[in-house]
């Protein structure tokens, strides 16, 4: 399902053996009430092989850290099956320097 509204998002560069080198596109979108006690927040990450449903959290703020939490757990999921990230330019990435410290 398509982002609306993306607030936010990076793009990368994945390898594997099997697949080679492709695009990878980290994108969050604007979180929104999902009911009258919780709220939700679109996450993608485009080139991986798993859809992500929209993150839920008690505020805005939750949704949308749920949301970033399950884009470094997929591409840290992607690191430990063997997989490999670059940044477009083609030096490699590492989680610290695609989220920062902390997250």
């Amino acid at each position: 399902m398509a982002i609306k509204e993306v607030v936010a998002e990076r793009e990368l560069v994945g390898e594997t053996a099997a697949r080679g080198r492709f695009p990878v596109r980290i994108r969050i979108g604007k979180p929104y009430p999902a009911s009258d006690v919780d709220w939700a927040c679109p996450v993608a990450v485009e080139g991986m092989e798993w859809p992500f449903p929209d993150m839920h959290g008690v505020d805005s703020l939750q949704a949308l850290t749920l949301a970033l939490y399950i884009a470094r757990q997929s591409l840290e999921d992607f690191l430990e099956k063997g997989g490999k990230l670059f940044w477009p330019e083609g030096e490699p990435a590492t989680l610290e320097s695609i989220f920062g410290k902390g997250i």
